[in-house]
């Protein structure tokens, strides 16, 4: 069995934001191969933050993040379909393949827990934690 994890665009900064290797994290934590995607409308979002930040400093978190992206295969995605929010989007291709997410975005986690997707969080900037269990 491989668990496909959606990974957000805050998750690919907490590398910068508190030293911890997500993935190695997540990899720990369950006893599956784990595929870790990225969608290309968080990839966009990425390069957009990291261009905006860039002007006036504070791109070292979008620079590692754009850097982490090689960790992650990266999945097609139309850059609003029906007026998707990259978050909707993120829960839509989740809950199709019965992945899980891994975000740090409260509003997010809530969402898709109520949609039954299990969720990987960073918890007291020290280590990574998974919100639901793996069928």
């Amino acid at each position: 069995m491989t668990l496909t994890v959606v990974v957000d665009t805050n998750f690919m900064t907490v590398p910068v934001e508190s030293g911890v290797d997500v993935f190695s994290e997540i990899e720990r934590l369950v006893e599956v191969k784990v595929r870790f995607v990225i969608l290309s409308s968080v990839v966009q979002e990425i390069e957009s933050k990291l261009s905006e930040v860039s002007h006036r400093g504070g791109a070292t978190k979008f620079r590692v993040a754009k850097g982490l992206l090689n960790r992650c295969e990266v999945i097609a995605s139309d850059s609003k379909p029906e007026g998707l929010s990259v978050d909707d989007q993120i829960l839509r291709y989740a809950s199709s393949v019965r992945g899980a997410i891994a975000t740090n975005d409260r509003q997010l986690r809530t969402r898709a827990r109520a949609l039954g997707i299990q969720v990987f969080t960073l918890r007291a900037k020290k280590r990574v934690m998974l919100e639901g269990s793996i069928a």
